[in-house]
């Protein structure tokens, strides 16, 4: 099946699966064009992340010295820069780790 007919299935089965079914269509297609050189992952700096995990930039070394937090993709210059599914998976692994301590 091509992604156009997963994209229609997912319309037709709706609610929760269907919305979940298009995130996921999404996120393969995003992967898909990355991989393919055609679109490159955004880019977060200090300030774009610190606002992405909704914390002070202030704080944001505190943050980064916590428990999976990952180290920079690159520096430009001298200044840390991640890519978002970086951050993403960081905030899974977090996510995952939180659920196990309950």
């Amino acid at each position: 099946m091509t992604l156009d007919q997963y994209r229609k299935m997912a319309d037709e089965v709706g609610g929760e699966i269907g919305k979940a079914m298009q995130e996921l269509i999404n996120e393969l297609t995003e992967a898909r064009d990355i991989i393919s050189g055609m679109k490159h992952p955004s880019v977060l700096g200090s300030k774009e992340l610190a606002e992405y995990l909704e914390v002070d930039p202030k704080n944001l070394h505190h943050s980064r010295k916590t428990k999976f937090f990952p180290e920079p993709d690159f520096f430009a210059g001298n200044r840390p820069c991640w890519f978002l599914p970086t951050i993403q998976i960081y905030q899974n692994k977090v996510d995952e780790w939180r659920k196990k301590q309950k």
